[in-house]
């Protein structure tokens, strides 16, 4: 299909706009209803975000930017959340109709077969998105991470080495070489890429997350102390984000670390209106739960489920925790029980001056 055509699928199924010169104002408005759409995910209101992301490309009457294709990958994937997976490839289609070296339109399409296991149009999909990746390493590693969640790890590593073989000595370079050593368990090369990365980004003052790739990497090497120190500069530096502390949290809980995970949940909630509270929450019940403060679970759960009680899973849970606290208090008891008698047991052969009868 030619560029023309291709953009008059885009228009009606993407954004059903007429064609008339988009001024600045629109532009503004674009970009502020496109704000809304992911704000809207965050926050798991996915209708909501699909009719924001469509607002915003009504704004751009006719024009299709880079902005607009990023737009429509938004609706694709929220219209996938909001259970209408033929839609969000309808959108992915009409797009590589438009161009068809849309790299974002073949990986989230090939997402989208991956969870219905239509495997190979997935793996087909996945190969164009590398193929016409440049040098982007987000969607090497999203590749990789996705095909082994999904139990394929042989499908994925080969794009991990794709990517060590793009060339750049950048910051972004640097970071996303060392993340994929790290995913490839080459720590040495992790740490040495890694460690230039974190410097240049405390320099330049931006964020590639090297300092909590980092962490995780002298985690695997064994260097509690470096890794805990890198684990605080990264949070130090992410005080306010709520989706940063949740995403730590969550490398706690991995770690087994369930104290120190509950802290990242809790200066999470703690941060000025939380997009993710609903996620933090749970966070904070399951780390409470591993440390075995049934009751403190048990509290923030019965609140929990007030708060969302479409979480199914969760209101199974709460029955759970109802059983462990009352078996919990029951070994409590028996154990108070038991003390008493061994007292009372111990007095028994004595007389009242103390001697034994």
């Amino acid at each position: 299909m030619n560029k023309k055509k291709g953009l008059a699928a885009v228009l009606v199924i993407c954004a059903g706009l007429s064609v008339t010169a988009c001024g600045a104002d629109r532009t503004d408005d674009e970009l502020a209803y496109r704000k809304i759409g992911i704000r809207s995910m965050e926050q798991g209101n996915y209708a909501e975000a699909v009719d924001s992301f469509q607002r915003a490309l009504d704004q751009s009457k006719g024009r299709i930017r880079n902005l607009e294709l990023d737009i429509c990958m938004n609706k694709a994937e929220a219209l996938f959340m909001n259970g209408q997976p033929e839609d969000a490839i309808a959108v992915c289609d009409a797009v590589l109709d438009y161009d068809n070296s849309y790299a974002n339109a073949y990986y989230l399409r090939g997402n989208i077969y991956l969870q219905q296991d239509n495997i190979d149009q997935a793996l087909d999909d996945y190969e164009q998105a590398a193929a016409h990746a440049d040098a982007d390493y987000e969607i090497y590693i999203q590749l990789y991470e996705n095909l082994n969640r999904a139990g394929r790890p042989e499908d994925g590593v080969k794009y991990l080495n794709q990517a060590l073989e793009l060339k750049g000595k950048g910051r972004e370079y640097l970071a996303g070489r060392g993340y994929i050593y790290f995913l490839l368990g080459d720590y040495a090369n992790a740490k040495e890429e890694l460690t230039q990365a974190a410097a240049i980004e405390k320099k330049e003052d931006v964020d590639d997350k090297a300092e909590l790739y980092l962490a995780q990497t002298m985690d695997q090497l064994g260097d509690q102390k470096e890794a805990e120190k890198y684990y605080e500069l990264y949070a130090k530096d992410h005080a306010d984000d709520s989706v940063v502390l949740e995403e730590l949290g969550n490398m706690a809980m991995e770690q087994q670390n369930y104290t120190q995970a509950l802290t990242y949940y809790q200066n999470g909630l703690a941060t000025k209106s939380p997009v993710n509270e609903q996620k933090l929450r749970r966070g904070e019940i399951a780390a409470l739960e591993q440390m075995y403060e049934f009751e403190q679970a048990k509290e923030k759960m019965a609140q929990y489920v007030l708060d969302y009680p479409d979480d199914e899973e969760a209101a199974r849970e709460y029955l759970f925790l109802k059983t462990r606290t009352a078996v919990a208090d029951q070994i409590e008891e028996e154990k108070q029980s038991q003390t008493e008698g061994s007292v009372e047991i111990e007095g028994a052969g004595q007389t009242e001056d103390g001697s034994n009868a």
